[in-house]
């Protein structure tokens, strides 16, 4: 066979391959989920985005029609799971069940998170939001957000406020400016030993989820003086929010929400996206979720990938004024 006949019958069947591969990709992701799908929770079992994850699972799993199994790979501040899902196939296999912590306050304050969510995941459906509570301890002289300003200003050297995460930290970070208050931090390892302090007034305050710290309201122990949702939830309906007591623009949410590696398919984006919103409209999903102290955030896929854009760029501003870099 002449050297250019068999270039061009090499050319046909290179054509009628990719043709067929193309129909093979096309019918997996018509056909998807055709095997389990695995959900990554970069924590360790026990904590409220696993309890989360677990239940929108369930009822993600009956929509679906297959397995869906829940995988937590917890470490460094989440990163080995994020990094785990961003180096996964794009195949509708694997998601990660991201947080507020995870996606987008890591980078600006560990050097080892490296990666960027914008550029490396796409996202899927947000799920739920846990406000959290401006708290004082009860000695402290303030009854609303407006006296607790009013207070700070007063007195610059003496307040103080434990920040028990990148959360924590940055939300405080935001109230601060918004309300020209400087206040000292203390930081500590998790909510649990700053709550120690704070009730026996080791520090003046903190901004902490509300999961974390309602119950030492409820008790006595602890003054709310604000949520950081722009309207009073359910769960606390008696607190106002901070964004009704001088600060309409201030809000902050330590939410939950499903990524895709980047690549991943519209089909499988838009299938999985659907079974979400499906699992958190049912009512007995829904319950379980709030009766943890959790909001739901129901968005479709491009909603998600917007308000993740508009969270990236707001916290930018706030890290730089405040000076945070990664460590």
């Amino acid at each position: 066979m002449k050297a250019w006949k068999w270039l061009i019958n090499s050319c046909r069947m290179g054509v009628i391959a990719l043709g067929l591969s193309g129909l093979s990709v096309a019918h997996a992701q018509d056909n998807w989920p055709e095997r389990p799908v695995r959900v990554i929770v970069p924590f360790n079992a026990g904590g409220a985005t696993d309890v989360i994850t677990r239940i929108v699972a369930e009822r993600v799993s009956k929509e679906l029609g297959q397995s869906v199994i829940v995988e937590n790979r917890g470490g460094a501040a989440g990163g080995i799971g994020v990094n785990h899902v961003i180096g996964a196939p794009a195949d509708g296999t694997v998601f990660l069940m991201g947080t507020t912590g995870t996606n987008i306050l890591s980078p600006f304050f560990m050097k080892s998170a490296t990666y960027d969510t914008q550029r490396d995941l796409r996202g899927v459906g947000m799920i739920a939001g846990i406000p959290n509570l401006l708290v004082l301890n009860p000695k402290v002289p303030a009854n609303d957000v407006a006296e607790f300003v009013s207070h700070a200003r007063a007195n610059p050297d003496e307040m103080t406020y434990a920040a028990t995460g990148s959360g924590s930290r940055m939300a405080m970070e935001l109230f601060m400016q918004q309300a020209d208050i400087k206040l000292r931090m203390v930081p500590y390892k998790g909510s649990a030993p700053a709550l120690i302090d704070l009730i026996s007034g080791e520090v003046s305050s903190t901004m902490d989820l509300a999961s974390s710290t309602l119950t030492a309201v409820e008790a006595g122990q602890l003054r709310a003086l604000g949520i950081s949702t722009k309207e009073p939830v359910s769960r606390a309906p008696n607190i106002p929010a901070i964004a009704q007591s001088g600060y309409p623009d201030f809000e902050f949410l330590s939410w939950q929400g499903v990524f895709a590696p980047k690549g991943t398919p519209d089909k499988i984006i838009d299938r999985m996206s659907q079974a979400i919103t499906v699992a958190l409209r049912d009512p007995d999903t829904a319950k379980k979720i709030q009766d943890i102290g959790a909001e739901l955030m129901i968005t479709t896929a491009k909603e998600m990938d917007d308000y993740i854009k508009s969270e990236v760029d707001r916290f930018t501003v706030v890290a730089d004024k405040a000076g945070i870099t990664p460590q």
